[in-house]
């Protein structure tokens, strides 16, 4: 499955300020990302992901994905195993002239044969096991972030 935002944000939005937006998800192996910026963006739109408070996309603190006329695409094997089953999306707009609209998308599997494609020299059984493992981890993740102050993510999606 491919889960996908249209994001505008506005002009003069800046990171401080930047417009948050839930992507909905399910549980599952994420095996895809791509983020679309349309010509005219001149890399002043900007984009990060973050899964339960802590960033996801890009991995490094402090950076953002950020384009004119090209799709930020790649793939990867990010494991969705904890609720909440949503994304939160920050953009900002450094444009002081032209309102700006990006796609992202996020591609799933949630079935076993289908997670089993992106990684087919893990056998079933080890994939489970690996599976539970992150799904603690994550929770633990979650719950810190959570209290770190994080909690207005929860809000956001039991919206």
């Amino acid at each position: 499955m491919v889960y996908a935002a249209s994001i505008t944000t506005d002009k003069d939005t800046s990171e401080a300020n930047a417009k948050e937006t839930i992507l909905r998800v399910t549980k599952g192996l994420i095996y895809r990302i791509e983020t679309d910026f349309p010509p005219g963006c001149c890399g002043l739109l900007h984009m990060q992901l973050y899964d339960a408070g802590y960033m996801v996309y890009p991995a490094s603190p402090g950076v953002s994905f950020h384009g004119d006329n090209a799709v930020v695409g790649f793939d990867d094997c990010y494991l969705k195993g904890a609720a909440p089953y949503a994304f939160l999306i920050k953009t900002w707009n450094l444009d002081d002239t032209w309102d700006h609209t990006i796609q992202v998308r996020v591609a799933m599997a949630s079935a076993e044969a289908f997670m089993s494609r992106y990684m087919p020299s893990v056998s079933w059984e080890k994939f489970n096991e690996v599976m539970k493992n992150i799904i603690i981890v994550q929770a633990d993740e979650r719950r810190a972030a959570l209290e770190a102050g994080a909690q207005e993510l929860g809000e956001m999606v039991a919206e």
